[in-house]
């Protein structure tokens, strides 16, 4: 679930204890499940997928998310953590923060570690699927400095537009964005993205898979990832997802690089936070 690392030292993430602390009351005995989640299809970035859908959260619904990412490579190896609160803000939109935190095992340098950033994300849709137009949506993020030798060393941000199409079961998702960074965090970035998903028979699962791409600016080779995994909704607020992912443009000499990626996510509602409706008097003159 974590990003492509393009980045050496950086500086402390103030907000993370807060990010920590909400998602444990999410968790938590304040956090009652919602009626009808069906995420089994949802494709958010990183779960597992770096493609994602033009669907938003509902409307006063939150959601909490944890995943893990391994890498293991020729001559490296290295794994990423990541937690993420994100809620239905408004009808047709969510917001999110999201910290990201990595380890990683380099044969110059030995075993180095440090949070990534923290990032902060809003997504609107702009109009719902019909029969004739995909879903659209924008999704607008702001990154953090981090802190360790893996943390980024200035603020960063992306802009992405995002269109979802379906055709009979399957779904097609295309994203297309543009990212801003540092040049000592690799400077900024076109990113491109094509990916699916596919429910199995009658179970709450589905397939998913991708590629995508990073295009530098100015220097540097492009990033392609190819991708493929799958989501189970174990229950109505539950999901787990499993996928693995590879760096189609690390293949040299035969060198292995494959990641496997691990996530969950929990949807509840806040009890003071959402509002009921009103019943009718049933009061019959």
């Amino acid at each position: 679930m974590t990003r492509a690392r393009r980045h050496e030292t950086g500086r402390t993430v103030g907000p993370a204890g807060l990010l920590i602390a909400v998602m444990a009351v999410g968790g938590g005995s304040l956090a009652r499940p919602v009626a009808a989640q069906e995420d089994f299809r949802a494709s958010d970035p990183g779960r597992p997928l770096r493609v994602e859908d033009a669907i938003p959260l509902k409307l006063r619904e939150w959601e909490v998310e944890f995943g893990f990412r391994g890498a293991a490579r020729e001559e490296e190896s290295g794994a990423g953590l990541v937690a993420e609160l994100k809620t239905g803000l408004f009808r047709n939109a969510h917001v999110g923060l999201e910290i990201e935190s990595g380890v990683e095992d380099e044969p110059d340098a030995g075993s180095v570690s440090g949070i990534e950033a923290l990032h902060a994300h809003a997504l609107v849709q702009l109009g719902r699927e019909t029969p004739g137009l995909p879903a659209v949506a924008l999704r607008a993020e702001v990154a953090t400095p981090g802190t360790g030798t893996l943390g980024r060393e200035g603020w960063g941000g992306e802009g992405v537009a995002i269109g979802t199409r379906s055709f009979g079961r399957w779904r097609v998702h295309g994203n297309g964005g543009y990212g801003v960074l540092e040049d000592a965090d690799g400077g900024d970035y076109w990113t491109v993205g094509l990916g699916f998903d596919y429910p199995l028979g009658l179970f709450s699962r589905a397939i998913l898979g991708a590629v995508s791409a990073e295009i530098p600016v100015s220097e540097g080779r492009s990033r392609v990832w190819l991708e493929a995994g799958s989501r189970w909704q174990l229950s109505n607020s539950n999901v787990l997802d499993v996928g693995l992912s590879t760096r189609l443009d690390q293949w040299e000499a035969g060198n292995a690089n494959v990641e496997l990626i691990v996530g969950f996510s929990r949807v509840f509602g806040i009890p003071w936070l959402t509002r009921a409706p009103v019943y009718p008097n049933p009061t019959i003159p």
